[in-house]
C-alpha cells in the first residue's frame, strides 16, 4: 500500500488506492508492509565517511510485534547490527529515525505517534535513544466490500466476505487486510477465475479524526475450464501419461486438480522435474490448455544403503532400478539386503495403470534367509500383486507361492502354500518426519486352502497409530496392533506366518521376537494371537531434539487376554530421545521389562518415520 507523503505530513486525509489491472496470473509482486517477521537488510559501514564508531540503539514506548517492526524498519538499528558505523552516517540515520518509526507503526494503526530522540556518546559508544509515544490507534469507520462477476455468489467467495477481518470500530491493522486481499486472489486462482482482479482496493485514513475507510471491490470475471493437456517430453507414450490426468477437457478449472496431476507424476520414477502450467495466454474462450513440462531422470538408478537397528544389527543393501523399460512405463528393480538376522535377494517387474490410473501390477520373486534368535528359515516367494488407490486408501491384492523350510523350537518342516492376500492402508500426517498430528490405519488379510501336506491358513491383522498434540511442543503417540491366525495345524506353519512380539516395533524392554508361547522345551515358537498396545509422550526440547517416556504392553499368545503379567501380556516401561536427523527420525530408547523378575533392561535403536 502506498500513501501520499505530503498529504500525510500535513495531517490531512491520506488516500491509498491501489488499482490492480490484469489477470491473477500476473500478480507476482508481494506487498511488503514490514511487520517484524522478517527480512534483515545488511548495510555496510563503508557507505559513510570517516572513522567508524561503536553504536547502540535503544527503543522504548512500544513492545511485541510493534517494537520488532520498529527495529526492522529503523535504518540506524540495522546499521548498528553490522558493527561500527562512520559518525557522519550515524548522524544522518539518526535524523531519519522519526520518519522510519512512523512508517513502522502505521501497519498497527498508529498514525499519530511522536518520538523523543537523543544521540550522545557514552564512553567509546554512541547511543541513539528513541522514546515513542504511540498515540491513539486509528479505528475503522466504514468498510465497503463488494464482489462482482460470475463467482460472486459462490460459497467460497461468500465465505471470504463473511470472514473479512476488518469491521467498523476495529483498530486498523494492515496485515489482516493484506492477508484478506491475498485470500481473494488465491481462491480465484484455485477456482478457475483466472481473470479476477481488484477494481478498487485501498484505505483512506483521516489522521485528525483517527478514523479510516476501507474499500475493496473485487471482480471475479468468468470461470475457466480445462482445455487439452500436452506433455513436453519424448521418452514415454503420451497415451500412458494421460492416465495420470484426473480431469477431463471441459470440466471447470480447479487448482487442486493440477497439483494432483503433479503429485501423480512425481510418484512415478520417470521424471526429475515436473512443471504443470495453465496456458491462459493460449486460451480459446474460457478453455485453458494445460502444458506439462517434464525432464526425464536417467533410465537406470542405483541405491546403496547402510544402517543399524537393535532388532536386526548392522545392515546393508544394494539395489538397481530400471526406471523405464519401454514407452509404456514398465519398470523393474533388483535388491540385495544383508544383516545378521536376514539375507535376501528380490526382483520386481512393474506395469503401471493396470485396472485404474493408480494401479500398479507387480510380478515378484525372492529368496530369503531369516535367522532371528528363536528360529531360522529359508523362503522362496514367487507371485504377483496389484496396488492401487481406492477411496483414498492404498489397496494391495496379492497371490503368492510361498515355499519355506524352517525350524522353530522343536517344530521343523517344509511348506508349499498358495497364499492370497489383501490389505488396505491410509496415512495422514502434518509432517512426514516428526508429525505433531496424524494417524495411520492398516487392515490386512491373507489365507491359503492348504493341501499337499501344508496346513490351511487364515490370518487377519489390524494396526492403528494416532499422534495428537496435548500441549505446546508435547505430543501423545498411541499404538494398537491386534491379529488372529486360523489354521488346521498351527504348529506346521512356518515362523514367518506366526505371530511373535518383543523389540522396537512391538514391546520395548524385551528382545527382538522373544515373546510368544513356548514349546515343551521352553523355546518361544510364536502364537496364533497378537495383542500389542503402546502409549508414549514426546516433548520437544530443541528444534530437532525431543525426549520421550512410554509404556508398551503386549505379547503373542494362544488366546486373547487382558491380564498383564509374565506369560500373559508383558509390559515394558522406559524413556528415550528423538533426533530429527538429515537421514530421518532417529530414536534411542531404554526400557525395563517390568513383568519379568529383576526387570531386565534393553536398549533400542531405530531410524524411520513415526507413521
Amino acid at each position: 500500500m502506498t500513501f501520499d507523503r505530503a498529504a500525510r505530513d500535513s495531517g490531512a486525509y491520506t488516500l491509498a488506492y491501489v488499482l490492480v489491472a490484469g489477470s491473477v496470473r500476473c500478480v507476482t509482486r508481494v506487498l511488503a508492509v514490514v511487520i517484524g517477521i522478517g527480512t534483515a537488510i545488511t548495510l555496510t559501514p563503508s557507505a559513510g565517511i570517516g572513522q567508524a564508531e561503536p553504536l547502540r540503539v535503544e527503543v522504548s514506548g512500544v513492545n511485541g510485534d510493534a517494537e520488532r517492526n520498529v527495529r526492522t524498519v529503523l535504518q540506524i538499528a540495522r546499521a548498528a547490527d553490522t558493527g561500527k558505523v562512520p559518525l557522519e552516517r550515524i548522524r544522518n540515520l539518526h535524523d531519519k529515525a522519526p520518519a522510519d518509526i512512523q512508517l513502522a507503526l502505521e501497519p498497527f494503526g498508529l498514525y499519530r505517534s511522536t518520538v523523543r530522540s537523543s544521540l550522545r556518546k557514552e564512553g567509546d559508544t554512541w547511543v541513539a535513544r528513541y522514546a515513542i509515544q504511540p498515540g491513539p490507534a486509528v479505528l475503522v469507520r466504514t468498510v465497503d466490500l463488494r464482489v462482482t462477476g460470475a463467482g460472486a455468489k459462490t460459497p467460497a467467495f461468500q465465505k471470504l466476505v463473511r470472514d473479512f477481518p476488518l469491521h467498523p470500530g476495529d483498530t486498523l491493522l494492515h496485515l489482516p487486510y493484506e492477508a484478506a486481499k491475498l485470500a481473494f486472489l488465491t481462491v480465484a486462482t484455485d477456482s478457475g477465475y483466472l481473470d479476477a482482479k481488484f477494481d478498487t482496493a485501498g484505505i483512506r485514513v483521516d489522521r485528525a479524526a483517527s478514523t479510516a475507510d476501507v474499500q475493496l471491490h473485487f471482480d471475479t470475471g468468468p470461470r475457466f475450464k480445462f482445455g487439452p493437456v500436452s506433455f513436453e517430453q519424448d521418452v514415454l507414450d503420451p497415451r500412458f501419461l494421460e492416465t495420470r490426468v484426473s480431469f477431463k477437457r471441459g470440466e471447470p478449472y480447479r487448482g487442486d486438480k493440477l497439483l494432483e496431476l503433479q503429485t501423480a507424476l512425481g510418484q512415478d520414477p520417470y521424471f526429475r522435474r515436473i512443471e504443470v502450467i495453465p496456458r491462459r495466454d493460449l486460451a480459446r474462450g474460457v478453455e485453458v490448455p494445460i502444458e506439462v513440462q517434464l525432464e526425464p531422470r536417467k533410465p537406470r538408478g542405483y541405491e546403496v544403503g547402510a544402517g543399524y537397528g537393535t532388532d536386526t544389527g548392522p545392515r546393508g543393501s544394494f539395489a538397481v532400478e530400471w526406471r523405464r523399460l519401454n514407452r509404456r512405463g514398465h519398470s523393474a528393480k533388483a535388491e540385495i539386503t544383508v544383516s545378521p538376522v536376514e539375507q535376501s535377494i528380490s526382483t520386481e517387474y512393474r506395469i503401471p495403470a493396470v485396472g485404474s490410473p493408480t494401479g500398479m501390477l507387480t510380478f515378484m520373486a525372492g529368496y530369503a534367509l531369516f535367522n532371528p534368535t528363536v528360529s531360522n528359515s529359508k523362503t522362496i516367494l514367487v507371485g504377483t500383486r496389484l496396488g492401487r488407490q481406492r477411496f483414498r486408501w492404498n489397496e494391495v491384492l496379492s497371490l503368492t507361492y510361498h515355499h519355506e523350510a524352517f525350524r522353530v523350537g522343536v517344530d521343523s518342516g517344509t511348506t508349499d502354500m498358495i497364499i492370497g492376500g489383501a490389505s488396505w492402508e491410509r496415512v495422514r500426517a502434518n509432517d512426514q518426519v516428526f508429525p505433531s498430528k496424524g494417524w495411520r490405519v492398516r487392515l490386512s488379510l491373507q489365507g491359503s486352502p492348504g493341501g499337499l501336506a501344508s496346513p490351511s491358513l487364515g490370518q487377519i491383522e489390524a494396526l492403528a497409530k494416532l499422534i495428537h498434540p496435548i500441549a505446546r511442543n508435547t505430543r501423545v503417540l498411541l499404538r494398537a496392533n491386534v491379529g488372529r491366525i486360523f489354521s488346521s495345524d498351527f504348529r506346521s506353519l512356518p515362523p514367518t506366518l506366526r505371530f511373535f512380539a518383543g523389540g522396537t516395533e512391538t514391546v520395548r524392554g524385551f528382545g527382538y521376537l522373544e515373546l510368544g508361547p513356548p514349546d515343551s522345551l521352553g523355546h518361544v515358537i510364536g502364537g496364533p494371537v497378537l495383542e500389542v498396545a503402546s502409549v508414549e509422550l514426546d516433548h520437544k526440547i530443541f528444534n530437532r531434539w525431543a525426549v520421550a517416556a512410554f509404556t508398551d504392553v503386549g505379547n503373542a499368545l494362544n488366546s486373547f487376554t487382558l491380564s498383564v503379567k509374565q506369560g500373559a501380556l508383558e509390559q515394558g516401561v522406559g524413556a528415550g530421545i528423538r533426533w530429527v536427523s538429515p537421514i530421518g527420525l532417529v530414536r534411542i530408547d531404554g526400557a525395563f521389562a517390568v513383568t519379568r523378575p529383576g526387570t531386565p533392561f534393553h536398549l533400542h535403536f531405530s531410524i524411520g518415520p513415526d507413521l
